[in-house]
């Protein structure tokens, strides 16, 4: 993963070119998921929302129109310095956002949240950091909560040698089939709402079970 003075550069940049592929707006799946009902405050019991790995705030800010009450962190200070100067442009209050890695204690963040969000992080962890950013969403995720994982997706061996528009055997930026269940535990049931992202791409929507 590109250490945080790599993504203060780009989004300090702000040039959507240096973006591409990631925070590029809300994510449609999140769009249809919040339309149908399927994700929202009646609808998951509660309207505590995080999401961690927020970029400059756009999903979170969608969240926060639809009724949630919304955290979102990023290590990068200049991706939360543009999330909040969107909230104070468009009048949201719902959202407030904090500077944290996500993959440590995260001061000033209490759980538990109803909805946690990873978009477009997990395949960017390797190793450990991977592992610990899903304990980080386990542990913040409440009773009968939502983990929202949006991720490249494939075996390695599958992946091109090289490739400018996803991951490849050079940078192999992917969860693996099976590697959520190896992450998130057994605790939770995994379905695969529709939309799908697309080819090389999966979102999972884990329910944490009842007692």
């Amino acid at each position: 993963m590109p250490g945080k003075l790599v993504y203060d550069l780009l989004y300090r940049m702000g040039a959507a070119r240096w973006k591409r592929g990631w925070d590029t707006g809300v994510g449609p799946e999140i769009r249809a998921l919040v339309a149908s009902g399927s994700l929202s405050p009646g609808t998951i019991g509660g309207n505590r929302a995080i999401d961690l790995g927020c970029g400059s705030g756009d999903n979170a800010l969608f969240l926060a129109e639809a009724g949630f009450e919304v955290v979102g962190v990023d290590f990068s200070e200049a991706a939360v310095r543009q999330a909040r100067e969107k909230a104070a442009r468009s009048g949201v209050s719902r959202a407030t956002f904090l500077a944290g890695d996500i993959t440590g204690p995260l001061d000033g963040v209490h759980g538990p949240f109803d909805l946690v969000v990873l978009y477009n992080v997990v395949q960017d962890l390797r190793g450990d950091a991977r592992r610990r950013v899903a304990d980080a969403a386990v542990r913040l995720a409440g009773e009968r909560a939502r983990i929202l994982v949006w991720c490249w997706y494939g075996r390695r061996s599958d992946l091109p040698l090289i490739s400018y528009r996803g991951p490849s055997r050079i940078a192999p930026f992917v969860v693996e089939p099976g590697e959520e269940t190896e992450l998130f535990g057994d605790a939770f049931d995994y379905t695969r709402p529709v939309p799908q992202p697309g080819k090389g791409k999966a979102m999972f929507l884990l329910t944490r079970r009842g007692p």
